[in-house]
């Protein structure tokens, strides 16, 4: 039986006709992937080629690829069709790459199952359903999370490893209508939503007490208008049978700049500790509501199609449960906060694209299909990945250069907005984070390039005394960030099957002492890169005199055989140290040095927002020369850097692109730019050996970078340009060692903000 109710007509529509039953080996291909679900879309066994639709004497297939996938697929325009499938909702998805005079273009179809109608023994079945347009079924997000519940246990609901016990100050009491604090032992329902350009009703210190009282928040006190969201969620959370919710713009009190920085830090723990979080991805602002819960909320709009492949053979497209693979993304999805809101959360319920959605650590479920899902599992493994007691550097480099790409209302708020993230690292990480960079690999971590071109981050208003957004680190920038350029830090690893080791062959040493201060006449605090010093006492000469740190284990490093389990290189590629070690929480990794693992638990003070750091170095001028493209990386803006002789020296990226590329007047050519050595780097000149097809710097092809040996050696430079005593970071570049060294170089007290 169909899903359908008398409330709403059914928002179908018959695309293609039924044909007869004959031979035709492209439809017999979409019905065997339409009956078996494919993984690996990138296996020819799963691709259409355009081809085979042609030379194909069936005249149907073609309409129904067509009106599938919303374009008129004429002769010699198509380049292939591939079929894609997202695990676990039993679905498959078909992608086209059109031709035509503007370029190639993708195109793609919602999700498509077979179709289910009654008993009928003619027709073949499959697991697709029709459901009502309007409403999700009555009681179905309640069977969802009591399903979860007995079938996966403490899979999803484990105690959270970030903050064990945390729990907000204030929660909302649905049956009461007000704010109550929680006792330990209250489970409640976290919101993630967008509050958008609209008024948000706000707990503050003046009316907390207000809020406190029973029907405070109840639908009918036109004194304290609570957003559509919010009250569809309390809705929702009595739906689901449960009693409280939280939700940030009112159980946090706004004003309470002590108590809200500590719920700020505890972003992390709060939406960890929840049963479950409701997310409103389809929101623009926090009016948008949660449609589609009868009785209780608007009607959504969930649009179906019917397509006939044969005669007894219907299809049916869902429009919109899962994200599109070419919609545009909602405005929930590119918010720097819901960011962690989503990593953190056990199980969500996704409101999105008109549907509800189910997702937690073992399954993903839809109103269309219920089957087993890697989406939840993948964000187990995150969790798990970051609570291991070596902290896995790859994932965190991964998650801010997720968040940095999010949009901010109030870009002063970039490093709140990944609190949460950064203190779950903490613990792993001694010495914790100086504006977001580990302190451990500072001399490393200040590296960080962009991707792409870079948006200077300015705080919105003026009323933040406290602005941190230095130009030294990410957190000052909006954009994309390279994912590579902490790589040199995981020298560390030697095989592991749980973690990356440095796949490339740049190696760093530190050339300065970093310090962080608040302000430039302040006392300087410095920053101690400990996994360096851990690596020259443990990878190094004589390295089987220091004993091993507790939990550590050394063990000979004999060579293997080419069979056994691939070995990254060391700290020295192609001179492997002569011991490996072991950590007692992870026996199936091996590391070439250890590293400093601090406690278990986050110490005070262990998150700094320092807005200067600073250190003693040399700095010397160069030229801008012509921009560099280099072979196997795309986007961002490279130049040469040449000295007055037009000497080329090395390259320099630029975060932002400059206005002289199009015609503007910020042309530096003629103009000396300061540039100022802060790392010394190394690679082997064998490396597009071992990685052919590997931007091994951006200058490595350049016809005149130097190639005089067996490794290239450089500088890293930041240029800097100066205001006072303060200067500040525009771009990063590598200079060639012996060419950089021969430059009239100074000595000078580098402050950078």
């Amino acid at each position: 039986m169909s899903d359908v109710r008398s409330t709403g007509a059914l928002k179908t529509s018959r695309l293609t006709e039924p044909c007869l039953p004959e031979e035709c080996h492209v439809c017999d291909k979409l019905l065997s992937l339409l009956q078996t679900p494919v993984g690996r879309p990138s296996h020819p066994e799963y691709r259409i080629y355009w081809e085979e639709v042609l030379t194909s004497a069936c005249p149907y297939h073609p309409k129904l690829l067509a009106a599938i996938l919303g374009v008129d697929l004429k002769p010699n325009t198509a380049k292939d069709i591939s079929v894609l499938q997202f695990k676990g909702y039993d679905h498959i998805q078909i992608v086209a790459t059109v031709k035509s005079s503007d370029g190639e273009k993708q195109f793609g179809s919602g999700e498509l199952q077979l179709l289910s109608r009654g008993q009928d023994s003619r027709r073949i079945q499959g697991p697709g359903k029709l459901v009502n347009p309007q409403w999700i079924q009555t009681g179905l997000v309640r069977r969802w999370k009591e399903k979860c519940l007995a079938l996966h246990g403490d899979t999803c609901g484990s105690a959270s490893e970030f903050g064990h016990g945390i729990q907000p100050t204030w929660v909302i009491d649905v049956q009461r209508q007000c704010l109550v604090r929680p006792l330990p032992s209250d489970k409640y329902v976290a919101l993630s939503y967008v509050w958008g350009e609209v008024p948000t009703f706000m707990t503050k210190l003046n009316n907390v007490a207000q809020l406190q009282k029973p029907s405070s928040l109840a639908a009918g006190n036109t004194d304290i208008p609570i957003p559509r969201t919010i009250r569809d969620a309390m809705s929702c959370v009595e739906e689901l049978g449960e009693r409280y919710l939280w939700t940030d713009s009112l159980c946090i009190v706004q004003d309470d700049f002590s108590l809200k920085s500590t719920e700020i830090n505890n972003m992390a723990a709060i939406y960890s500790n929840a049963t479950l979080t409701i997310i409103a991805a389809d929101g623009v602002d926090a009016d948008s509501g949660l449609p589609g819960l009868e009785s209780l909320t608007a009607p959504r709009f969930a649009e179906q199609k019917i397509h006939t492949l044969r005669l007894g053979i219907e299809v049916v497209e869902s429009i919109g449960p899962s994200p599109g693979l070419f919609a545009e993304p909602t405005k929930w999805s590119t918010r720097g906060w819901t960011y962690q809101e989503y990593v953190f959360s056990q199980r969500r319920l996704l409101f999105e694209g008109g549907w509800v959605r189910w997702i937690c650590a073992c399954d993903t479920w839809c109103e269309v299909g219920e089957a087993r899902d890697a989406d939840g599992a993948g964000n187990l493994d995150v969790r798990r990945a970051i609570s291991r007691p070596v902290p896995n550097l790859e994932l965190l480099n991964s998650m801010i250069n997720q968040y940095n790409r999010r949009d901010l209302t109030y870009p002063e708020d970039a490093l709140n907005g990944l609190t949460g993230v950064l203190n779950a690292f903490t613990p792993r990480f001694g010495g914790g984070f100086i504006s977001g960079l580990p302190a451990a690999i500072f001399h490393i971590a200040v590296l960080w390039e962009p991707f792409d071109t870079l948006t200077r981050r300015q705080a919105a208003t003026s009323s933040h005394t406290d602005v941190c957004l230095p130009s030294w680190s990410w957190i000052g920038w909006k954009g994309g960030l390279a994912p590579f350029a902490w790589s040199p830090a995981l020298d560390f690893v030697r095989s592991s099957k749980i973690r990356e080791g440095a796949r490339f062959f740049d190696r760093v040493k530190p050339l300065v002492e970093w310090s962080w201060r608040k302000d430039p006449k302040a006392e300087s605090n410095r920053i101690h890169c400990t996994w360096f010093e851990y690596q020259q006492k443990f990878a190094g000469k004589d390295s089987d005199s220091s004993p091993c740190p507790p939990g550590w284990t050394r063990h000979d490093a004999k060579p293997r055989s080419s069979e056994e389990e691939f070995i990254y290189q060391g700290p020295n590629p192609g001179y492997p140290p002569d011991y490996f070690y072991q950590h007692d929480s992870e026996p199936e990794s091996e590391f070439w040095y250890p590293i400093p693992l601090p406690d278990a638990s986050p110490l005070p003070g262990t998150q700094i927002a320092a807005p200067l750091i600073s250190c003693q170095t040399k700095r010397a001028f160069a030229y801008r020369g012509e921009v560099i493209t280099p072979t196997y990386r795309r986007g961002g803006t490279v130049i040469s850097l040449r000295d007055v002789t037009s000497t080329w020296l090395g390259a320099l990226r630029l975060h932002e692109r400059p206005t002289w590329m199009d015609g503007g007047t910020d042309d530096i050519s003629n103009q000396p730019i300061e540039l100022v050595e802060i790392a010394l780097g190394s690679v082997p000149e064998d490396a597009r050996k071992w990685l052919p097809y590997h931007q091994v710097l951006d200058e490595w092809d350049h016809e005149e970078r130097p190639r005089n040996g067996d490794v290239y050696k450089y500088y890293f430079v930041l240029w800097v340009e100066r205001k006072g005593d303060v200067a500040y970071r525009r771009g990063l570049g590598r200079v060639e060692q012996q060419l950089w060294e021969v430059q009239a170089r100074e000595s000078i007290e580098l402050i950078l903000g």
